[in-house]
């Protein structure tokens, strides 16, 4: 429990910090640091004969992706975008795999996916977080959203799971996770974009439609709730507990921001729509 207060007493202010009082290069180092240390988590758990230069190089592509997204945006072309993408590093580990195929340090096809998701896929959702900080207007209020999504409903389905969960969501996959709870996220997900409303309204001068609000918070919930399935199912699949101990008792990168790694890219969705 010492150790829980610890790292939210320390990490939180750091957190907001970083995300409302620094520059926006600022957001975009701490998205590399954490893009790197979640393709580093997912390599270590789901990888097989990961060598030093296969960790340097999937990490490096992870950190350069979310610079990329700072200094180019999101292109409107889909083809400039996958080029800038995931293409350089699916190329580099297609190659490594066929010309080590046979050998001691032969790559499997499980780490080039890894390496791929990691290096890649990820660090572009992580990215997100920086594209909101970045918005014109709004920028300070937007990319507090993900982890209002994130964390309020967290709280309200642990205390719904703990009220009227009987039903197991997924028993097999996390097995404390029941449909009360799935419903008490999402109704803390709406409440804690409505709250978020109301912070904008009282220090940003920012007009909220607070049904529009409530519908974000929502949606994005299933898509938070779809990323901490899915990062428990990986970490089921190869019997461990957590993906490191970077923040002790909390876990790692991808056992604190599962959630918000999935969410990040909706609200991001909803915001470059102009639903909110």
């Amino acid at each position: 429990m010492k150790q829980r207060w610890l790292v939210a007493v320390v990490g939180l202010p750091l957190l907001l910090l970083v995300l409302l009082a620094c520059p926006d290069w600022a957001t975009m180092l701490l998205m590399s640091v954490i893009s790197a240390l979640a393709a580093y988590e997912l390599l270590k758990v789901a990888g097989t004969n990961v060598t030093r230069e296969l960790y340097f190089l999937v990490l490096l592509f992870a950190a350069a992706r979310v610079f990329v997204l700072y200094r180019f945006g999101v292109p409107a072309d889909p083809v400039a975008g996958f080029l800038r993408g995931p293409l350089p590093l699916t190329v580099c580990l297609f190659a490594a795999s066929v010309f080590t195929f046979g050998g001691e340090n032969a790559i499997p096809f499980s780490t080039v996916t890894a390496g791929i998701v990691g290096g890649a896929v990820f660090p572009t959702m992580f990215g997100c977080i920086l594209l909101l900080r970045m918005q014109e207007g709004f920028g300070r209020l937007y990319v507090l959203a993900p982890f209002f999504i994130a964390f309020a409903g967290d709280s309200l389905a642990m205390y719904f799971g703990k009220w009227f969960g009987k039903k197991k969501m997924a028993p097999h996959v996390s097995p404390n996770k029941t449909w009360a709870g799935f419903y008490g996220n999402a109704l803390g997900s709406a409440l804690g974009m409505l709250l978020l409303g109301v912070i904008g309204n009282r220090f940003y001068g920012y007009a909220p439609n607070y049904g529009m609000l409530a519908l974000v918070g929502a949606v994005s919930n299933l898509f938070g709730q779809l990323g901490d399935l899915s990062t428990s199912l990986i970490k089921r699949e190869h019997g461990v507990k957590d993906y490191s101990r970077l923040f002790l008792t909390h876990g790692g990168v991808l056992d604190r921001f599962d959630s918000t790694l999935f969410i990040a890219p909706v609200v991001y969705i909803f915001v470059n729509c102009g639903v909110i």
